[in-house]
């Protein structure tokens, strides 16, 4: 009986293993259901297959990060900034520094980690002035996925250039690590005995002065830096010149008919507006080439002689007041009476009207590689300042500040922040409309206030 017993487990254990007798002598045994056990082998299912199998490891990284730019910050610091991340399952951001160009992060250690997606800037201190630093910026996923190659930005920290401290200037704000570093070069107005060029520091000491002689006393002086490293400025009512940093003018067209803004075009020649007490038949716009020969010019009345516009002045008939040369050959024109900015083509002809009704009293308009276009708003109880979309004519960002009155320019910095010039207040200003750097003009002015002050300025970097 045992030896019976043993050879039906011996059967069972062969059917379970998926095995058969190698004997083809063994005897078949069939178990009755009273004698012998039922074994059943069940297999899984697909599904149950499918829901028991870990999934696999996510492997891919997140996409790299774009836009991102280095300014020096002076005295061993160097500011970034870089475009907002797009992984869904972000984790951090890594900040790497060398002393050489970065391609490949892999072994590298970053200096620093954050873990913020919405923090889209970095500090560095404690680096080595005259010394070619190259950042980077990756994103890395909840499962450490990360983009080893990378495009760096080159940036030269170096200590600041020291001036000379003006009481009639202060600055009241500066946030290193929020601000586009750099010089600022403006025209002040605030004293009539004594017009100026300035360029200042950070801190608003003096590094750069030319005093402008024989400027009439119902006039005011703007300026802009040229490649060349000359000053381009205008004395309204008198002419536009170019003054090398020696003090000497090395060129200077001389009219009556001059006020406001004028800009060098890359061929050498000089454009300029006419808008304080302009008449019909004055010429809004002048483009004149070196030898002083006018080369283009662009009258109002021959689109504007019409309603609405033909019975409006107000300190002229225009007021145009800044002028710009696009790409494509198109001139952008500010029509400050006319609450817009007109493109005009080469023939004269205008091609569209830009913000009209929004952009009131325009000053300063800048156009801005998206196409859209910044300009500063005049109102006198507060610093006014818009970016719209001149397709759609919706305002898609705005500065409001009311510690001061009569905005006159708008810059748009390669941060992002704009520097906008008020009449005895110069701010850069972030996106979030923080300001991060803010210059005041201390000195008491009179009462013509549109001849004092400050009217443009533009923010000088090696980057």
């Amino acid at each position: 009986m045992i030896r019976k017993y043993s050879a039906i487990l011996a059967l069972i254990l062969l059917v379970m293993s998926g095995c058969t007798p190698k004997s083809p002598t063994q005897p078949s045994i069939t178990p009755t259901p009273s004698t012998q056990p039922s074994v059943t082998l069940v297999l899984p299912s697909a599904e149950s297959q499918e829901s028991t199998t870990t999934p696999p490891s996510d492997t891919i990284p997140p996409s790299s990060i774009t836009g991102l730019i280095a300014n020096n910050a002076y005295d061993g610091r160097v500011n970034i900034w870089w475009d907002k991340g797009t992984a869904e399952d972000f984790g951090h951001y890594n900040i790497y520094i060398a002393k050489t160009e970065i391609v490949d992060v892999t072994g590298m250690q970053p200096i620093k980690q954050i873990e913020d997606i919405n923090t889209l800037k970095y500090q560095a201190t404690e680096l080595e002035d005259g010394i070619k630093y190259y950042v980077a910026v990756t994103a890395v996923d909840e499962n450490s996925n990360e983009n080893m190659q990378v495009y760096s930005a080159s940036v030269t920290p170096t200590p600041m250039p020291r001036g000379i401290i003006d009481t009639a200037l202060a600055v009241d704000i500066y946030q290193s690590d929020r601000t586009w570093a750099g010089t600022t070069l403006l025209a002040d107005n605030h004293d009539l005995q004594r017009r100026r060029i300035i360029e200042i520091n950070m801190l608003g000491e003096i590094i750069w002065e030319y005093v402008v002689s024989g400027v009439p006393q119902n006039s005011f002086i703007e300026a802009q830096l040229l490649a060349s490293n000359n000053v381009l400025y205008t004395v309204s009512e008198k002419g536009v010149y170019e003054v090398d940093r020696s003090g000497k003018i090395v060129w200077s067209y001389l009219t009556s008919k001059i006020d406001h803004d004028a800009q060098r075009l890359p061929n050498g020649d000089t454009i300029f507006v006419f808008g304080m007490n302009d008449q019909k038949d004055d010429a809004q716009v002048v483009e004149v080439n070196i030898n002083g020969e006018v080369v283009w010019s662009w009258y109002a009345k021959d689109y504007f002689d019409k309603v609405p516009y033909a019975d409006i002045f107000d300190a002229g008939w225009t007021h145009t007041n800044a002028v710009i040369r696009l790409s494509n050959g198109n001139t952008l024109i500010s029509l400050r009476n006319f609450d817009m900015v007109a493109e005009v083509n080469p023939q004269g002809a205008v091609v569209r009207n830009i913000g009209e009704g929004i952009l009131i009293q325009v000053h300063g308009p800048e156009i801005l590689p998206n196409g859209n276009i910044v300009a500063a708003l005049p109102n006198q109880q507060s610093l006014r300042t818009i970016e719209i979309d001149p397709k759609s004519g919706v305002v898609v960002w705005q500065f409001n500040w009311e510690g001061d009155a009569g905005a006159r320019d708008a810059n748009r910095l390669p941060n992002g922040n704009t520097l906008v010039v008020g009449l005895t207040k110069i701010l850069e200003v972030t996106n979030e409309g923080e300001i991060a750097w803010q210059l005041s003009l201390t000195a008491n002015i009179g009462q013509d206030k549109r001849l004092q002050g400050f009217y443009k300025a533009d923010r000088i970097s090696a980057q």
